[in-house]
């Protein structure tokens, strides 16, 4: 395998089956958003409004309207903060676009400042606390009174650290300081999700191939997707020291094509499959065709994106998939007005929900 070759495949580590809400045309994701902001009026229900204001602020994310994003995930969060003090129901809502927060750095290629960002937010709520961030100013007095609820966010912001602070890492390429990071937090894990997968594709840019084997060997598998993954792994670890010898690389493409099939997974099988592709040796023309059959009925542009950057994908899909990231309108700018203009409605919607609860 040849050097450059390595981070390439990196890139798209940890390979973990997580449902991501798909990008579609953004006519029809601004549709649906007025639409579940009238229903969570209607209903009362603050879930949904929460859901209004984290889908906008995707949107906007994935136009590239980065300061427009930030806006609304502040709006959110003081909507909740401003409540106090929460339980353990309201108090995921109000941290959620906190965390949001870290992710748009993440997208802006900051991982230094969202990994800060997650860890300084943990550890407030996790020792009782206060922290600012940004406008935002968070007490231990807005936070659950009772135990159960305290340690139950605490919980789930430690998962967000493991999963997207890793990845605010990763992204960098400080592979080294993310094994690191998945250590401090006990995140290593006996399946192979984040933190295993990390310490494995550390090893291997490293070039320490027996270190990677061993981790593997040890893995516990609970899904075909993380038995897939660990093979692909030790095909990585046997082609590092120029052995090709010990996979069949065919059946593998073909376990590929067949795995974790779903609504908001078809990033992850994307990167999947496009990792299995070019680990392997096998023709894969169908399997690239067949890729991106699925990725035009996902209508998913992130998808799309990823597909793009493949070689192997003809330049007779080139005009469609850009057409799809378009119609999307990842990577825009800024939010259309019209967009934009329907959006704050739906959130004046939302917030009116979200104060009266």
């Amino acid at each position: 395998m040849p050097p450059s070759f390595t981070p390439s495949i990196a890139t798209r580590f940890p390979l973990v089956a997580r449902r991501r809400p798909p990008a579609k045309p953004l006519d029809a994701r601004v549709t649906r958003l007025a639409g579940l902001a009238e229903t969570a009026h209607r209903e009362h229900d603050p879930e949904k409004a929460s859901m209004v204001f984290n889908g906008a602020a995707l949107i906007a994310s994935d136009c590239a309207d980065a300061e427009l994003a930030e806006l609304w995930c502040h709006q959110h969060a003081r909507l909740y903060l401003s409540r106090a003090p929460l339980n353990g129901y309201t108090a995921r809502f109000a941290l959620e676009p906190v965390v949001n927060l870290a992710r748009l750095r993440i997208r802006a290629g900051d991982g230094e400042t969202a990994h800060q960002l997650l860890t300084a937010l943990y550890h407030a709520v996790a020792n009782s606390e206060p922290i600012v961030i940004g406008e935002l100013e968070i007490h231990p007095r807005q936070l659950p009174v009772q135990v159960e609820e305290r340690q139950e966010i605490t919980s789930w912001l430690r998962n967000i650290l493991l999963s997207d602070g890793t990845r605010a890492l990763t992204a960098g390429g400080r592979w080294t300081d993310a094994v690191k990071h998945v250590q401090r937090y006990d995140g290593i894990g006996a399946t192979l999700h984040d933190g295993r997968q990390v310490a494995v594709v550390a090893h291997l840019i490293h070039g320490n191939t027996r270190a990677a084997t061993a981790i593997l060997d040890r893995t516990t598998i609970e899904h075909p997707w993380e038995e897939l993954v660990r093979d692909l792994l030790h095909v990585w670890s046997a082609a590092a020291v120029g052995d090709r010898s010990r996979a069949d690389h065919r059946e593998l493409i073909d376990r590929a094509s067949d795995i974790a099939t779903g609504p908001g997974l078809s990033l992850f099988r994307t990167r999947l499959v496009l990792t299995t592709l070019d680990l392997c040796t096998a023709a894969a023309t169908a399997v690239i065709d067949r890729l991106a059959a699925e990725v035009f009925q996902e209508q998913d542009a992130n998808a799309a994106r990823e597909l793009l950057k493949s070689p192997g994908v003809g330049p007779e899909s080139h005009g469609s998939l850009r057409q799809m990231i378009s119609a999307s309108g990842l990577g825009l700018g800024r939010l259309p007005d019209s967009a934009r203009r329907t959006l704050s409605a739906a959130l004046a919607l939302a917030g009116a929900v979200i104060r009266s609860a």
